[in-house]
Formats: C-alpha cells, sequence, structure tokens
C-alpha cells in the first residue's frame, strides 16, 4: 500500500500517536517503513504478512516511527500496547460487529503487540544510557 494512502488512513481513523508521522516526510516515512515484521525478517516474508493482515499495515507505519524514534523499556512496551489498541480500532472501524473479520484483526493484532514484547527489544531503537 503508499505510503500516503497509510498515512491518510492513520489520520482518518484517528489511531494513537498519528501525529508521529507529522514530524516526518513522506520520504523519510518511506524509508523507514518496512511492513509487519521486523527488520530482520526477509523482505518476501514481511511482504506476505502484509498480504496476510493488510487491516494492519496502517498500525504497523505508526509502530514503525515509534521504533525508530526508540527510548525507553516502558516506551517500547507502550508502543506495543498501541499496536494493539490500533489495531482494535482498525478493526471496530473496518468491520462490522457480525463480520468475523472484525474479531481476526483484532486478535492479530493482539499477537502481534504480544509477539513484539517478547522479541522486539532488540529491534528498539535505545538510548545509549538505556543500553547500559
Amino acid at each position: 500500500m503508499e505510503i500516503e494512502k497509510l498515512i491518510a488512513e492513520a489520520r482518518k481513523r484517528n489511531l494513537e500517536n498519528a501525529a508521529i508521522l507529522d514530524r516526518y516526510t513522506v520520504e523519510q516515512i518511506s524509508r523507514i517503513y518496512n511492513g509487519i515484521g521486523p527488520d530482520r525478517f526477509p523482505e518476501w516474508l514481511r511482504g506476505t504478512l502484509d498480504e496476510l493482515h493488510p487491516s494492519l499495515c496502517v498500525v504497523a507505519l505508526i509502530h514503525d516511527m515509534e521504533y525508530y524514534e526508540g527510548g525507553t523499556r516502558d516506551e517500547f512496551e507502550e508502543s506495543n500496547e498501541r499496536f494493539y489498541r490500533n489495531g482494535k480500532t482498525v478493526a471496530f472501524a473496518k468491520y462490522a460487529w457480525y463480520d468475523p473479520r472484525r474479531y481476526l484483526v483484532w486478535n492479530k493484532a493482539r499477537q502481534f503487540s504480544n509477539l513484539c514484547n517478547l522479541f522486539g527489544w532488540s529491534g528498539w531503537n535505545q538510548p545509549e544510557e538505556v543500553q547500559k
């Protein structure tokens, strides 16, 4: 999905911390954003995850920007929790209560959030004082 469309969707859906996108140009965002999954995943795998979970690409956009900026352990955990909350927001905005996709997207956001908490710290941009 084009970066401009993801940025517009993040603002339209009023996702948490969408304001982080205002600090960067579209060109900078396109260099930072890698889709769903960590940098260490091969590009084909991240592409597959994006295709399987297109509703969560906009959520991953904000999450990637937060990982790029980094911060403390508390900020890391908050970013991962925000992935879950933003995923729920997107799921509820896109799908009606009776549509099973609402619950699939919501549950996948929870799973991705949990995986990030378990394995994402090494990809989080940590300030020098946090690394010690």
